[in-house]
């Protein structure tokens, strides 16, 4: 099975890196060219739980110089989402596979759209983080939980859970629940992300105040009414305890979301507490929680030298 990674971040290159020392020979495809420059000609710098290596990965900006795959992983932030669908048209033959790690909601109905019945969806508690371009670190291994959109079990999702399997990154598992994962996940990003960026504390500290458990227990409670609106079975019976053990067990973790803003980079913010006010809305009902949240974080993503500093 020929594979593609779609997104040289953090999460795309620790996933490169160890499909490619599972002798798998993936193909990395970045859109960012100063990105795919750096990395052929200094290598790509990988450290953590892993080990530390510099590895030269095969590493393209141009699909047609990739050729057929046989699967494409997206791991793109999600507002890159719709950028790529021209890459994948490109290198995916008609019976390719997609599967999505991505976070938030919304990607998997993006790449269904424009490949219907071949995308293939799930989550992954993998750590990673950008050190510096062409630098990452590989801060924990995890699960991988990923299916049909269906809920069905084929043979072409048996043949990519043993591809992922030979990663020896954590266990993987073919789930009949695959959307559930996905929306389980949402909702513990949305309560843990978005507050610890603006406490800008660590994961751990959260539910230690009670503004914090507070905060927890209203995103939570939102975001459970627009799952039992939308018919979602989730993957836990308790989502704010599951939340609240997922802070304590991440405790010295700096979430993704506060990752970006201290580094100046855009949110994935709209994919996660501003999707769901969104959905809320369309359903005919509010979320000012996740809504007012999802504004304060969209603020934070102005330039400094757009904010107003000094007072008439």
């Amino acid at each position: 099975m020929r594979i593609a990674v779609v997104g040289a971040g953090s999460l795309g290159s620790v996933i490169g890196v160890l499909l490619e020392e599972a002798g798998l020979d993936p193909v990395f495809i970045e859109q960012d060219g100063n990105k795919v420059r750096l990395i052929r000609e200094k290598g790509l710098w990988l450290e953590g739980v892993s080990g530390e290596r510099l590895v030269h990965p095969a590493i393209f900006q141009d699909p047609s110089e990739v050729g057929i795959v046989d699967l494409s992983m997206v791991l793109v932030k999600s507002y890159d989402t719709q950028s790529v669908l021209s890459t994948l048209e490109q290198i995916l033959p008609g019976k390719g596979l997609v599967l999505t790690l991505q976070n938030g909601i919304g990607n998997f109905e993006t790449l269904n759209q424009a490949f219907p019945g071949r995308v293939l969806l799930g989550t992954t508690t993998m750590g990673a983080m950008t050190l510096a371009p062409g630098k990452f670190r590989h801060t924990g291994f995890g699960n991988i939980h990923f299916g049909e959109a269906d809920g069905t079990i084929r043979e072409r999702t048996r043949a990519v859970a043993s591809v992922l399997e030979k990663m020896n990154s954590g266990p993987v598992h073919l789930v009949d629940n695959a959307m559930g994962c996905v929306w389980s996940k949402l909702i513990i990003n949305a309560a843990i992300n978005g507050p610890a960026t603006l406490l800008k504390v660590r994961n751990g500290r959260l539910p230690e105040t009670v503004p914090g458990r507070e905060l927890i227990h209203n995103i939570v409670s939102e975001s459970l009414a627009i799952v039992q609106a939308k018919g979602i079975s989730l993957i836990f019976d308790d989502p704010e305890g599951q939340v609240i053990a997922v802070c304590k067990g991440t405790s010295e973790n700096i979430n993704s979301l506060f990752q970006d803003i201290l580094a100046g980079r855009r949110t994935e913010i709209d994919f996660i507490n501003g999707a769901l006010a969104r959905e809320a809305e369309g359903m005919g009902f509010l979320a000012p929680v996740n809504k007012t949240l999802a504004l304060l974080i969209k603020a934070l993503e102005i330039p400094h030298q757009e904010r107003v500093t000094d007072q008439a």
